[in-house]
C-alpha cells in the first residue's frame, strides 16, 4: 500500500495543539495538496523507465546517452545487487576518487553534473525520488555533483535524492555520497 501524506495533512498534524482560530489562519497557508508517494511503492517491479541495464552494473540513459554505475560510489555490483558500504566523502575527495577510479579501471568516470543527477530523479514520488529498479541502494541524502556553486568557492552543488532538489550551498568539506557516470560504448549484454 503506498505511503501517502499530503502537505495539508502534515500541516494539520502540526497544528493539533494550536487554538481553532489560529489553526484556520495557519491552514490557509497550507494549500499545497500534492501527494507524496514513496517511489518503492509506486514504481512497478522491473520497470526501468528510460534506462537499459546490463549484468555489469551499468545503466544507460536512453535520453541522454550517459552511462551510470547503478550503485553509489564505494559499493560494487554483483549478482544483481549492490554490495558493500557507500562512501561518504568531501567534494574534493569525491572528485579525486573518480579520477583514481578512472586511472585504475582504464575508463573515464566522473561525478554527474547537477542537471544529470536531477534528470534521474522521479518527479512523481519521494523517499528516495529514484527508480529503485535501476539504482537499488541509493539512500535519501544529498549526493555530490561535479557542478560548482556560483556563490563562493567553499560551496559545491548536491542533489537531495529524497525529492530531487538541488542545492549549491553545500560546504565542500561535508562528507556525502555520490554516483559515478561515464560516456562511451555500452554493452547491453
Amino acid at each position: 500500500m503506498p505511503t501517502l501524506l499530503t502537505l495539508r495533512e502534515r500541516c494539520r498534524k502540526r497544528l493539533t495543539f494550536v487554538g481553532a482560530a489560529l489553526a484556520v489562519l495557519l491552514l490557509s497557508n497550507c494549500t499545497d495538496n500534492r501527494v507524496e508517494e514513496v517511489c518503492k511503492d509506486t514504481i512497478p517491479r522491473a520497470d526501468k523507465g528510460r534506462f537499459v541495464v546490463n549484468n555489469e552494473g551499468l545503466a544507460k540513459d536512453s535520453e541522454s546517452g550517459v552511462i551510470w554505475y547503478r550503485c553509489p560510489a564505494g559499493q560494487r555490483y554483483s549478482n544483481y545487487r549492490c554490495k558493500g558500504d557507500t562512501l561518504n566523502l568531501s567534494w574534493d575527495e569525491a572528485m579525486a576518487y573518480a579520477e583514481e577510479f578512472s586511472e585504475k579501471s582504464g575508463v573515464v568516470w566522473r561525478l554527474p553534473t547537477s542537471d544529470e543527477m536531477q534528470s534521474v530523479t522521479e518527479e512523481s514520488c519521494v523517499g528516495p525520488a529514484i527508480n529503485h529498479n535501476v539504482f537499488p541502494t541509493v539512500d535519501s541524502a544529498n549526493h555530490w555533483t561535479s557542478s560548482k556553486s556560483l556563490h563562493q568557492n567553499i560551496f559545491r552543488c548536491a542533489v537531495n535524492t529524497y525529492n530531487g532538489r538541488m542545492s549549491c550551498r553545500q560546504a565542500r568539506v561535508l562528507e556525502q555520497p555520490f554516483m559515478l557516470v561515464r560516456e562511451g560504448i555500452y554493452n547491453p549484454d
